[in-house]
């Protein structure tokens, strides 16, 4: 493990490490879920008023009770924690699962506890446990124009490039269950004419795809690349450029170890857009997401994708009732053209 690794610790070992820092210990918490310039400069004041700085990063169950978008937090607690970890000016780093740190703060007892911005420290709970054994609270400004929501919102908003996010079994090609090999492989009549009228109207093409029969041993994560590269370069060929292929290969019921995890990219989960969105800058809001299944259509909700559309297929989830979705069409082709035309 990295050194600088090691400062992230798990909440039951937390007091002990504590007890071995330098005093005074200075504590603040935080989602602290994009690290920007605001965070460096708030932490590095904070450890300026003791012998060691403490961060309490919320879980992510902890981060969503915020209010701050179903989308949130877009990074895991443990790679946020990386992150600070990795500060010169941060000593420790744990978790808490609850919506504020009380019960973290009354098992570490820090000195001085600090909150950014414009806190009323006076109202906090955490100001009144931390006094009852003589610690200070204190408020630290944080430098203004830097926010993690703005971010977010960049990214989200009406200035990056638009997208249509696309299924890929039942939508690009015809659902025979778990497609791996090229020969098994065959696009849905209209698709390939669909996606270039798509790409001719502006919109980058991006395929999310749940792969489940990677978890569940049927095929492997280099079976679903060289599946990817065909199709690539079939669509290449045809005038079809995809500017991305995200791909989930987990599901909590898998046979291999390694995949048979709860995520956050299958869908109905919006890993995978937000990813795109973040990795190739690309406004959500003015971008549409077409699907064969409810998850597909939650995906996007959750996403903050501006149109969801559902194509019908073999699949039976296809015929399901979805009010999530903003109009049913028969197939890829027919949406496009409806779509595009205004429909």
């Amino acid at each position: 493990m990295s050194v600088w690794l090691e400062k992230v610790v798990a909440r039951a070992d937390a007091a002990e490490r504590l007890a071995a820092l330098p005093r005074p210990v200075v504590f603040t918490n935080g989602v602290f879920d994009v690290l920007h310039r605001g965070h460096v400069a708030y932490l590095h004041a904070a450890s300026q008023l003791g012998g060691s700085l403490v961060v309490a990063v919320n879980s992510d169950a902890s981060a969503r009770q915020l209010g701050k978008g179903p989308e949130r937090p877009l990074n895991r607690a443990e790679d946020r924690a990386a992150v600070l970890a990795g500060l010169a000016s941060v000593s420790m780093v744990t978790f808490f699962d609850e919506r504020t740190p009380v019960e973290l703060i009354r098992a570490l007892r820090p000195d001085v506890y600090v909150k950014g911005g414009d806190y009323d420290m006076e109202t906090l709970e955490e100001t009144a446990l931390v006094r009852s054994w003589g610690g200070q609270s204190l408020a630290i400004p944080f430098v203004d124009g830097y926010s993690t929501t703005s971010l977010v919102k960049r990214i989200q908003g009406q200035g990056g490039r638009k997208a249509a996010f696309l299924d890929r079994d039942g939508v690009i090609n015809v659902d025979h269950a778990y497609v791996h090999r090229w020969e098994d492989f065959a696009f849905v009549p209209g698709a390939i004419e669909a996606m270039r009228a798509l790409q001719d109207a502006g919109y980058a093409l991006v395929v999310v795809t749940n792969q489940s029969g990677i978890a569940r041993g049927m095929y492997t994560e280099d079976d679903f690349a060289r599946l990817t590269e065909q199709m690539r370069q079939h669509l290449q060929q045809a005038g079809v450029t995809l500017t991305a292929v995200y791909h989930c290969p987990h599901h909590p019921n898998g046979t291999v170890p390694a995949y048979a995890v709860a995520c956050d990219c299958r869908k109905p989960e919006p890993g995978m857009i937000l990813r795109a969105a973040r990795e190739h800058g690309l406004s959500l809001a003015a971008s549409l997401m077409v699907g064969d299944k409810p998850a597909d259509m939650l995906a996007a909700r959750a996403a903050g994708v501006g149109r969801a559309y559902l194509v019908q297929s073999d699949n039976e989830e296809s015929v399901a009732a979805c009010d999530e979705a903003d109009a049913i069409f028969d197939n890829l082709s027919v949406c496009v053209s409806q779509v595009l035309a205004g429909a």
